[in-house]
């Protein structure tokens, strides 16, 4: 599925419960603007990486990663765009591992994520340039967005995972090479969360009625 594609588009700037249209798009391409600008390595994950990769779901923000050495320059081109933290910042050399952006213009947030490795350092390295909302943004690949969902137990995160996986569009085996790699202590924990996106547990049988 292309960006430019109207479900796609739908799901990501569509707010479900009012129907109206969020401010995601010019929020991403402001950002992306200014990511570019800094000239520093960084990728686009979370949602948006999904949603250019096609498999979309609905997000209220954009999540953007860098690692330490790159945090102070992504910052201020941030805040040279017009990004206001919303978040602590830190000071310098003990910035916070993830700092909120906020859009005045639609009040959508840029999560700005930095890393200290892996395996955020090989997304970075890996990304490759897509259309996100008419920018052109670096973004993650299926197989790093696997491994950085490893990590998480967040619930929409475990969903992420089942996602890409039975979407078939991700070389999984590819991604455990990387995994090897990097973490191999962590090989038993994506094989195991590999195997139950593609044979989820079955739904529990509902209750018998009881007889009158």
């Amino acid at each position: 599925m292309r960006m430019n594609d109207s479900t796609a588009l739908d799901v990501l700037v569509t707010n479900p419960t009012s129907g109206q249209r969020t401010g995601l798009a010019k929020t991403v391409r402001r950002a992306v603007k200014a990511m570019e600008s800094s000239g520093v390595a960084y990728c686009v994950i979370g949602a948006a990486a999904l949603a250019a990769r096609g498999l979309p779901r609905m997000t209220r923000d954009v999540d953007v990663v860098v690692l330490c050495d790159d945090a102070e320059a992504a910052i201020a081109s941030l805040r040279k765009a017009g990004f206001v933290p919303g978040s602590p910042v830190g000071r310098p050399g003990t910035i916070e591992s993830m700092i909120i952006f906020v859009d005045p213009k639609t009040r959508v947030d840029v999560d700005l994520l930095i890393a200290e490795g892996q395996p955020e350092a090989s997304a970075i390295f890996d990304a490759s340039p897509l259309s996100l909302f008419g920018a052109t943004a670096r973004v993650s690949t299926l197989e790093h967005l696997l491994l950085l969902y490893l990590y998480s137990n967040q619930p929409k995160h475990l969903g992420d995972f089942a996602s890409i996986v039975q979407s078939g569009k991700a070389d999984v085996a590819k991604a455990e090479r990387i995994l090897f790699d990097m973490h191999p202590e962590m090989l038993n924990d994506f094989r195991v969360r590999v195997k139950s996106a593609l044979f989820p547990a079955p739904a529990p049988a509902k209750p018998k009625r009881a007889k009158n």
